[in-house]
């Protein structure tokens, strides 16, 4: 493939992704950039994007995003969300089934929820990391998301996810 060619097919690429499919994209980036960096967890599991599923479904998609190994060794899941601003005065992080599905998960490997709230998916303003099991709804409110607001750009300890 020529160049010329890659440059126009990425360019499609970019602009074929629905902007609620790049957005999260990028915040998928930066929480694996800010909050669970190389060299303090080792990347296990990835999703597959957007592009990579739009023309053959991969299963594990159904999967949280990312499956990280502490350096202590911990295994777990962290399923991000990014939310532009609060909805109705709440964020709705999943769908009802997707909630059973991650608690299904949850009994073998511990689910951690990341949601980011802001103007800029790679600049979130509010971060938070949930543990699934403290989840009871698909709609969280901010009074039940603040004592799991972590600082921006640094990232989590293992103890904090204990």
């Amino acid at each position: 493939m020529s160049l010329l060619a890659k440059v126009d097919k990425d360019e499609f690429n970019v602009t074929s992704t629905p902007e609620t499919f790049r957005k999260g994209e990028e915040f998928e980036d930066y929480v694996r950039q800010h909050l669970f960096p190389k060299g303090q967890y080792v990347l296990l599991q990835r999703t597959h994007n957007y592009l990579g599923n739009k023309d053959d479904f991969v299963d594990n998609t159904k999967e949280p995003d990312f499956k990280f190994k502490s350096l202590s060794g911990m295994t777990f899941f962290v399923e991000v969300k990014y939310r532009s601003y609060y909805f109705k005065g709440a964020v709705e992080w999943c769908k009802a089934y997707q909630l059973r599905r991650y608690r299904e998960i949850d009994k073998q490997t511990p689910i951690y929820i990341v949601i980011g709230i802001g103007e800029q998916p790679d600049n979130p303003n509010q971060l938070f990391c949930i543990p699934l099991k403290d989840i009871k709804y698909t709609r969280l409110f901010p009074s039940f998301l603040q004592p799991y607001e972590v600082p921006t750009k640094k990232h989590i300890c293992e103890k904090q996810l204990i």
